[in-house]
Protein backbone atom coordinates (compact mmCIF):
# COMPACT_ATOMS: atom_id res chain seq x y z
CA UNK A 1 0.00 0.00 0.00
CA UNK A 2 1.24 3.44 -0.92
CA UNK A 3 0.23 6.73 0.69
CA UNK A 4 0.30 10.01 -1.23
CA UNK A 5 -0.28 13.19 0.78
CA UNK A 6 -2.96 15.30 -0.87
CA UNK A 7 -3.97 17.75 1.91
CA UNK A 8 -1.59 19.15 4.51
CA UNK A 9 -2.64 19.56 8.17
CA UNK A 10 -2.05 23.33 7.95
CA UNK A 11 -4.46 23.59 5.01
CA UNK A 12 -6.98 21.56 7.02
CA UNK A 13 -6.66 23.95 9.96
CA UNK A 14 -7.10 27.02 7.73
CA UNK A 15 -10.24 25.60 6.16
CA UNK A 16 -11.63 24.61 9.57
CA UNK A 17 -11.40 28.23 10.67
CA UNK A 18 -13.09 29.45 7.46
CA UNK A 19 -15.88 26.85 7.63
CA UNK A 20 -16.46 27.41 11.36
CA UNK A 21 -17.03 31.10 10.59
CA UNK A 22 -19.65 30.11 7.99
CA UNK A 23 -21.31 27.77 10.50
CA UNK A 24 -21.25 30.43 13.22
CA UNK A 25 -23.00 32.93 10.96
CA UNK A 26 -25.76 30.42 10.12
CA UNK A 27 -26.35 29.31 13.71
CA UNK A 28 -25.84 32.67 15.43
CA UNK A 29 -28.16 33.07 18.44
CA UNK A 30 -29.57 29.54 18.07
CA UNK A 31 -29.44 26.42 20.21
CA UNK A 32 -28.26 23.54 18.03
CA UNK A 33 -27.97 19.78 18.46
CA UNK A 34 -24.69 18.53 16.98
CA UNK A 35 -24.06 14.90 16.11
CA UNK A 36 -20.79 13.50 14.87
CA UNK A 37 -20.51 10.08 13.34
CA UNK A 38 -18.03 7.77 15.09
CA UNK A 39 -15.22 7.08 14.53
CA UNK A 40 -14.30 9.10 11.48
CA UNK A 41 -16.16 12.28 12.39
CA UNK A 42 -14.57 12.65 15.83
CA UNK A 43 -11.25 14.28 14.82
CA UNK A 44 -13.13 16.73 12.59
CA UNK A 45 -15.69 17.51 15.31
CA UNK A 46 -12.93 17.96 17.92
CA UNK A 47 -11.14 20.55 15.77
CA UNK A 48 -14.20 22.29 14.35
CA UNK A 49 -16.07 22.67 17.65
CA UNK A 50 -13.16 24.66 19.14
CA UNK A 51 -14.38 27.57 17.01
CA UNK A 52 -18.15 27.29 17.57
CA UNK A 53 -19.69 30.51 18.90
CA UNK A 54 -23.25 29.29 19.43
CA UNK A 55 -25.00 27.19 22.05
CA UNK A 56 -25.06 23.49 21.33
CA UNK A 57 -25.33 20.09 22.89
CA UNK A 58 -23.60 17.22 21.18
CA UNK A 59 -23.47 13.48 20.98
CA UNK A 60 -21.60 10.87 19.03
CA UNK A 61 -23.61 8.41 16.98
CA UNK A 62 -22.36 5.19 15.49
CA UNK A 63 -22.98 3.62 12.13
CA UNK A 64 -20.98 1.17 10.11
CA UNK A 65 -21.20 1.22 6.35
CA UNK A 66 -17.77 0.22 5.07
CA UNK A 67 -15.86 -3.02 5.15
CA UNK A 68 -12.42 -2.90 3.58
CA UNK A 69 -12.96 -0.44 0.71
CA UNK A 70 -16.54 -1.43 -0.14
CA UNK A 71 -19.72 0.34 0.94
CA UNK A 72 -22.14 -1.97 2.76
CA UNK A 73 -25.61 -1.64 4.28
CA UNK A 74 -25.96 0.79 7.17
CA UNK A 75 -25.73 -0.77 10.62
CA UNK A 76 -26.40 1.33 13.74
CA UNK A 77 -23.89 0.84 16.54
CA UNK A 78 -25.10 3.86 18.56
CA UNK A 79 -28.37 5.64 17.80
CA UNK A 80 -29.02 9.28 18.80
CA UNK A 81 -30.47 9.78 22.28
CA UNK A 82 -30.66 13.59 22.49
CA UNK A 83 -34.07 15.22 22.05
CA UNK A 84 -34.20 16.76 18.57
CA UNK A 85 -37.92 17.54 18.35
CA UNK A 86 -38.37 20.94 16.67
CA UNK A 87 -34.62 21.61 16.83
CA UNK A 88 -32.03 22.37 14.19
CA UNK A 89 -29.26 19.78 14.01
CA UNK A 90 -25.76 19.70 12.58
CA UNK A 91 -24.44 16.33 11.45
CA UNK A 92 -20.63 16.09 11.18
CA UNK A 93 -18.68 13.36 9.41
CA UNK A 94 -15.30 12.86 7.81
CA UNK A 95 -16.42 12.21 4.24
CA UNK A 96 -19.48 12.38 2.02
CA UNK A 97 -18.87 9.66 -0.55
CA UNK A 98 -21.82 7.64 -1.90
CA UNK A 99 -24.03 9.74 0.35
CA UNK A 100 -26.01 6.72 1.47
CA UNK A 101 -24.76 6.72 5.07
CA UNK A 102 -25.28 10.43 5.71
CA UNK A 103 -28.60 10.43 3.86
CA UNK A 104 -29.95 7.58 6.00
CA UNK A 105 -28.67 9.15 9.22
CA UNK A 106 -30.13 12.54 8.25
CA UNK A 107 -33.50 10.97 7.43
CA UNK A 108 -33.49 9.11 10.75
CA UNK A 109 -32.82 12.33 12.70
CA UNK A 110 -35.61 14.08 10.76
CA UNK A 111 -37.93 11.17 11.61
CA UNK A 112 -37.27 11.93 15.29
CA UNK A 113 -38.83 15.37 14.77
CA UNK A 114 -35.83 17.57 13.96
CA UNK A 115 -36.77 20.85 12.26
CA UNK A 116 -33.76 20.61 9.93
CA UNK A 117 -30.45 18.76 9.63
CA UNK A 118 -27.41 20.52 8.20
CA UNK A 119 -24.48 18.41 7.05
CA UNK A 120 -20.81 19.28 7.52
CA UNK A 121 -18.03 17.10 6.13
CA UNK A 122 -14.28 17.36 5.84
CA UNK A 123 -14.29 15.83 2.36
CA UNK A 124 -17.00 16.04 -0.29
CA UNK A 125 -16.13 13.25 -2.73
CA UNK A 126 -18.53 13.08 -5.65
CA UNK A 127 -16.91 10.19 -7.56
CA UNK A 128 -19.28 7.54 -6.23
CA UNK A 129 -22.27 9.66 -5.18
CA UNK A 130 -25.47 7.65 -5.32
CA UNK A 131 -27.77 9.48 -2.91
CA UNK A 132 -29.16 12.87 -3.90
CA UNK A 133 -27.52 14.79 -1.07
CA UNK A 134 -25.05 17.66 -0.76
CA UNK A 135 -23.24 19.00 2.30
CA UNK A 136 -24.24 22.31 3.83
CA UNK A 137 -20.59 22.91 4.77
CA UNK A 138 -17.37 21.23 3.63
CA UNK A 139 -13.64 21.67 3.90
CA UNK A 140 -12.54 20.22 0.57
CA UNK A 141 -13.84 18.81 -2.71
CA UNK A 142 -12.04 15.66 -3.84
CA UNK A 143 -13.19 13.99 -7.04
CA UNK A 144 -11.81 10.47 -6.65
CA UNK A 145 -9.52 8.14 -4.75
CA UNK A 146 -9.63 6.24 -1.46
CA UNK A 147 -8.63 8.60 1.35
CA UNK A 148 -7.15 8.06 4.81
CA UNK A 149 -6.11 10.33 7.66
CA UNK A 150 -7.96 12.99 9.68
CA UNK A 151 -10.52 10.40 10.77
CA UNK A 152 -10.73 8.43 7.54
CA UNK A 153 -9.43 4.89 7.70
CA UNK A 154 -8.72 1.74 5.80
CA UNK A 155 -9.86 -1.11 8.08
CA UNK A 156 -9.20 1.00 11.20
CA UNK A 157 -5.68 1.92 10.04
CA UNK A 158 -4.35 5.42 9.24
CA UNK A 159 -7.27 7.19 10.98
CA UNK A 160 -4.97 9.19 13.28
CA UNK A 161 -2.81 10.74 10.56
CA UNK A 162 -2.99 14.54 10.75
CA UNK A 163 -2.75 15.02 6.99
CA UNK A 164 -5.05 13.49 4.36
CA UNK A 165 -3.63 10.90 2.00
CA UNK A 166 -4.77 8.97 -1.02
CA UNK A 167 -4.06 5.29 -0.50
CA UNK A 168 -3.27 2.85 -3.29
CA UNK A 169 -4.54 -0.60 -2.35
Amino acid sequence: MNLKKIIDKNDIKSRIIEVSNQINSVFKNQDIVVFYIEKGGKPFFDELSKYFKFNYEYESIGVKSYEYDKSTDLKWTKKPTLDVKDKVCLLIDDILDTGQTISKVRNYILSLGAKDVYICVAIDKKESRIANIEPSFKLFDIQKGFLVGFGMDYNEQYRDLEDIYEISI
